[in-house]
């Protein structure tokens, strides 16, 4: 059972987490451990073992009722072992992203299937993936995404565990996006993590969903504030990124934004089960 009672009053209906992470049990010590140690502009800690009953409990703490689990291949022969995990963990509560590298031989092949195994979308990361977001080969692997009507989401801006680049800047995923206008995209941390000002200026405004992971605290709250007042409110999603933040600790962070209920409402549960194709129950 989820105990909401933990969570501050956010009204009616169930919160869905548009941005989480697991790993399979006999590797989440050492992904874990891995993720740890290789941020290099702040120190990071996870809230749990990084395990699927780690990311339920949280959830449950929190008073969440569903949340998307990204995986990233950083490698085309991981494309196939995390398409099988993630189709294994799919739950009532959990909503599994799988991921096609840009590298695999027949990314079509690969994204069909995804769309055939019953999942709902791909997570992408140009970091870990050392491919840019409008590169042709991210293109390309968009294009079948959308033909497939799946969610793609891309992780967006800088990375904790890399120095500084472009090569998921939100000026590449608008590029991206104006390729593939048809394309059901994400666009993680806000649009642009450590790079919000250019997120507003390329991405706020257009039919690009974004999602508040790993921002709130972070990125000034008047310029939160202004990115979800600016863009289209039914592109707007709760995130957290946990385990890489406390979902509990988010949750009081949203409730706290001084933006209109109503809002906050639509972000929190309306949303991001209309993009899934979920139904807003339980």
């Amino acid at each position: 059972m989820h105990a909401a009672a933990a969570r501050p009053d956010l009204g009616p209906g169930p919160i869905l987490d548009a941005h989480t992470h697991a790993f399979p049990d006999d590797l989440a010590d050492r992904a874990i451990a891995s993720l740890e140690a290789g941020a290099v502009w702040f120190p990071c800690r996870a809230t749990y073992d990084g395990t699927v009953s780690g990311l339920l409990a949280s959830m449950d703490r929190a008073g969440i009722r569903r949340a998307v689990v990204c995986s990233v291949a950083t490698r085309p022969e991981q494309t196939g072992a995390i398409l099988a995990w993630s189709t294994a963990i799919a739950s009532d509560r959990l909503v599994p992203f799988a991921s096609v590298h840009p590298d695999h031989p027949d990314p079509e092949a690969a994204v069909g299937a995804v769309a055939s195994a019953g999942l709902r979308g791909i997570k992408l990361h140009p970091y870990y993936m050392d491919c840019p977001a409008d590169d042709p080969r991210m293109v390309r692997i968009a294009r079948a995404a959308a033909d497939a009507g799946l969610v793609v989401t891309f992780h967006a801006g800088c990375d904790l565990a890399f120095a500084r680049s472009d090569v998921a800047s939100p000026r590449r995923l608008r590029r991206l996006h104006e390729q593939v206008p048809g394309l059901r995209l994400m666009a993680a941390h806000l649009g642009g993590w450590e790079c919000w000002e250019e997120a507003r200026e390329h991405l706020v405004g257009r039919p690009v969903y974004l999602e508040t992971s790993f921002t709130l605290g972070r990125c000034p709250e008047a310029l939160v504030r202004e990115i979800l007042s600016a863009h289209p409110a039914a592109y707007l999603l709760f995130g957290t990124d946990a385990p890489w933040r406390d979902q509990s600790a988010d949750l009081r962070r949203f409730a706290a934004l001084p933006i209109d209920d109503g809002l906050k409402h639509r972000m929190l549960t309306e949303n991001g089960h209309r993009l899934l194709g979920l139904a807003p129950a339980g």
